[in-house]
């Protein structure tokens, strides 16, 4: 497959490879309201986006899944350092959204309960989210703000990060 790929690169010329990047890398714009979109709640509610991301609160969004270390472990990090602190001085809604599918969604409650993450999780079992938003992957981690915009967004999530989530939610102030 790689081979495949290398030779119809080389076909389309530079050019043409940086469209596809450009393309392939594209998440959801800045300024641009969150979509409307059906999850279901690690109960088994389902539940619509806009009742996820309540107007007049920030939220910070992280899309996570079971595979992914980093992305558990800053979620984790989040609990245990910045959680009441953030929900204090920010007012913010924490929301993670498991990109697990729907073979391996189970996985996704067991590692959120065990985990004891006390902030609200969403299974997006079909990626509908996902590709609304324009995640490619996870870990993917979107600030929004209290009309429901991106402003924030970065597709990655490592030990550490949650200093720059700290300096972009001060913006906001």
């Amino acid at each position: 497959m790689s081979a495949f790929i290398n030779k119809s690169i080389k076909r389309l010329g530079v050019n043409s490879y940086i469209i596809i990047f450009l393309f392939i890398g594209q998440s959801y714009a800045f300024g641009q309201n969150i979509p409307s979109v059906q999850m279901e709640s690690i109960d088994g509610t389902r539940v619509h986006s806009e009742e996820v991301f309540p107007l007049g609160r920030p939220t910070l969004l992280v899309f996570w899944a079971t595979w992914c270390n980093h992305t558990t472990t800053g979620l984790s990090n989040i609990q245990d350092d910045y959680l009441d602190e953030w929900q204090e001085e920010f007012d913010l809604n924490i929301v993670a959204v498991s990109v697990d599918d729907a073979k391996t969604y189970n996985r996704a409650v067991s590692v959120a309960n065990s985990n004891g993450w006390d902030f609200d999780i969403y299974l997006d079992k079909n990626g509908d989210f996902k590709r609304a938003m324009g995640v490619n992957n996870a870990p993917h981690v979107v600030l929004i703000n209290a009309e429901r915009e991106v402003v924030w967004q970065q597709p990655a999530f490592m030990n550490g990060d949650e200093d720059i989530i700290q300096e972009e939610l001060e913006k906001f102030q």
